[in-house]
């Protein structure tokens, strides 16, 4: 239930220019053909090198699972790591863009090569591409003498070596030590200073590996906040609006962002540091240097939200005109689908830049504790409401009073006061804090990114295309559905990153805009239905349709999980949502989308009073399919079947049915809980439930075995409460 991150690395055929090798292989027919590729990267002949190196770029871009076995299996990754090393410069930028790739598509060869330590190839080419970018950069006569294709290779290698980087930060975080330790911040600063004089890829490839190596990596970021005049260079990129004429106004914003998520990135140990000193004047406002940070963040969310001011449906019609009319306009399309790729950077920055920034802030934490010491008792009364286990709440607790006494319409007075100015200290928290402006301006531009297009499911865009019976249309049409799918992803990994953050710091303000939490569950549940289609439809689907469908359904369930967590179910659900839901998790492909479906599920049958039928429905489905199904079949003797059973829907299901029917003063315990049988069917899946945890290998999965445990343990504890209780 933690901070959604989703990271996707594409392998770039040709960034920035890459030479052409003329015969290089675009496929490989038989496994006899890769020896001879990996013996020609060893060649003494510079042009055979060249042609192999090129040959596995190609080979890897294609993302052939196949082909990339038998290069892999063949060790293609440390031939490719000693070409780092080669004499001739075009070589070190096919072979570095080989690596680039390999990383891109596959983790596991992100590891291989970290393993086989290119960081120390990639150490000593630092210094020597840092001084060739500084002589093209300055026009010196030395980089005078540079001719196209030297600098077109210098930049290239730069390019790739450091996307290599910013893969292994991302994927490998064993990485983290080696990156560290080859003092790269100097370097990656420098690409700001004279953006408007490189390549913008290239800017901004240097700009992703700096936001990614200061995110949560604290000698990185000590070593950037102590290296002279860098914090200064990111804040006047932030300010820069124009990097010139031949730099787009998108281009340059995706600069401004990055060095704005490097900010961000800094932010809390910048503010501890001048904590220190004194970040508040006599007047009690934030001095200038703590001002600076704070009007950073601002300014990087209306970049943010000016990047994201795209609109979908329109993008949606327009790439179906341009898939009917051919290949002639696929230029077009191509543009397209680098504008969506502006975007999806965006969100995924925005994402991480609230998650890190949007109630971490002082003034949000204090006012919240401030809430809670002044309205005390009445959170503690609502707490032992819903617990009803908690130790002291029951009759023989030895108070010697049952509190009515003395409780006259002054003390009422002063709990309704107390909830009043509670309100008042959270809603001004969320308005002078970041989170004001998030709810305000970016929040909405999220669920309009995230709604379905015409484009958005694969079957209605091959038939909005008209390339039912055209296969190269129809590959047109899939991957526009791509684009379109991952934006709506996107936007809704961004928007559960803002409600997990208000869950855990600004959980009472949701009861003070109940009107958003309505639309917000209505849009959530009109993209679910719409993704999700005809249950007759599902088995026709092909595969592509299937996961693309998936790849939505998944994080917007995740957000309608966190959603209903954040107001304790009261969302406006009906039972035909509650099927769907039901639905929904039946026909899920994994064990997470299942988990994230039985939350929703068991949150909102918390709802009380007057929701009697709808818990019954979702407290059995929880019971009886997701507990009882699978570990019923457990027998003291034969516990075979247990390698089939996923443990983490059944420990999620329980664990809600403990916060569901934890009181008998719910109006549905009695006519759900009681006359359903509930208690006794819990009492003959203990056993079960006590086989089921000894099949998990504590030594193998030590945190999933101790949460089963943890589990089994309150079933026990949880079955003795209830029948004490009836």
């Amino acid at each position: 239930m933690g901070k959604v991150q989703k990271r996707t690395f594409r392998s770039r055929a040709n960034p920035l220019g890459a030479p052409t090798v003329p015969g290089a292989v675009t496929t490989v027919q038989s496994k006899e053909e890769v020896p001879v590729l990996i013996t020609k990267l060893g060649s003494s002949d510079a042009n055979d090198r060249a042609w192999a190196a090129a040959s596995a770029n190609n080979l890897l871009v294609a993302d052939d699972p196949r082909v990339r076995r038998m290069l892999l299996s063949n060790r293609i990754s440390s031939a490719l790591i000693e070409r780092l090393t080669d004499s001739v410069p075009d070589v070190v930028a096919l072979a570095s863009g080989a690596l680039c790739s390999l990383a891109a598509v596959d983790q596991g060869a992100a590891e291989e090569i970290g393993r086989k330590n290119i960081y120390g190839a990639i150490q000593p080419l630092i210094p020597r591409l840092a001084g060739s970018i500084d002589k093209i950069v300055k026009q010196s006569a030395e980089g005078e003498r540079l001719s196209g294709e030297e600098r077109k290779a210098v930049l290239l290698t730069t390019d790739n070596l450091l996307t290599i980087l910013w893969i292994l930060c991302e994927t490998v975080p064993s990485s983290l030590k080696q990156i560290n330790s080859m003092a790269l911040i100097p370097f990656l600063i420098s690409f700001f200073k004279v953006a408007d004089k490189l390549p913008i890829l290239l800017v901004q490839t240097a700009g992703r590996l700096l936001h990614a190596l200061t995110d949560e990596n604290m000698p990185a970021k000590r070593a950037l906040l102590s290296h002279t005049g860098s914090v200064d260079v990111l804040h006047n990129a932030v300010k820069t609006e124009r990097l010139g004429d031949a730099i787009s106004d998108d281009d340059a914003a995706i600069v401004r962002m990055l060095a704005g998520a490097v900010l961000i990135n800094l932010k809390s140990l910048a503010m501890e540091q001048i904590e220190k000193g004194s970040s508040v004047n006599s007047a009690g406002d934030l001095t200038e240097e703590a001002q600076m940070w704070d009007d950073a963040t601002r300014t990087i969310l209306r970049i943010i939200g000016t990047i994201t001011s795209f609109d979908a449906q329109t993008a949606a019609t327009r790439a179906a005109a341009l898939v009917k009319d051919g290949m002639e306009k696929e230029t077009d399309l191509d543009r397209l689908r680098a504008q969506m790729d502006y975007v999806q950077v965006a969100l995924e920055l925005a994402a991480n830049i609230f998650i890190d920034e949007g109630a971490s802030e002082d003034n949000a934490t204090d006012a919240n504790e401030e809430a809670v010491v002044e309205n005390g008792d009445l959170v503690y009364a609502k707490d032992l409401s819903r617990d009803g286990m908690d130790e002291g709440s029951g009759p023989n607790s030895g108070d010697e009073s049952d509190g009515s006494e003395g409780f006259d319409q002054d003390d009422m007075d002063d709990v309704l006061d107390g909830e009043k100015a509670a309100n008042q200290i959270t809603e001004s928290a969320v308005q002078q804090s970041v989170l004001g402006m998030f709810i305000e301006s970016i929040v909405p531009t999220l669920l309009r990114l995230a709604e379905p297009t015409c484009m958005s499911l694969l079957p209605v865009a091959i038939a909005e295309c008209a390339a039912e019976t055209d296969i190269v249309a129809a590959g047109l049409a899939e991957a526009a559905t791509e684009g379109f799918v991952a934006l709506h992803e996107r936007a809704l990994v961004c928007f559960n990153n803002f409600l997990l953050v208000m869950e855990e710091a600004l959980k009472p303000w949701f009861r003070q805009h109940d009107h958003h939490v309505d639309a917000w569950w209505r849009f959530l549940v009109g993209v679910v239905e719409h993704t999700l289609g005809a249950v007759t439809a599902a088995g026709e689907r092909s595969d592509a349709d299937q996961r693309l469908r998936w790849t939505v359904l998944e994080p917007a369930a995740g957000c309608m999980w966190t959603l209903a967590r954040c107001v304790d179910g009261a969302v406006p659900t009906n039972m035909a949502q509650i099927e769907g839901l039901i639905r929904l998790c039946e026909s899920a492909p994994s064990t997470d989308m299942r988990v994230k479906t039985i939350g929703v599920l068991g949150n909102i049958a918390r709802r009380q009073p007057g929701f009697i039928e709808e818990n019954r429905r979702a407290g059995v489905y929880l019971l009886d399919q997701i507990v009882a199904r699978p570990i019923g079949v457990l027998t003291q003797s034969d516990v075979s079947q247990a390698a089939g059973i996923e443990p983490e829907p059944i420990l999620e299901a329980l664990d809600l049915l403990f916060d569901i029917y934890g009181d008998m003063g719910y109006d549905y315990d009695e006519p759900v809980f009681v006359r359903g049988g509930i208690l006794s069917q819990l009492r003959q899946l203990y056993q079960p439930m006590r086989r089921l945890c000894k099949t998990v290998d504590r030594r193998k999965k030590r945190v999933l075995r101790d949460r089963c445990d943890l589990v089994t343990l309150n079933l026990r504890a949880f079955i003795d409460y209830k029948a004490s209780e009836h």
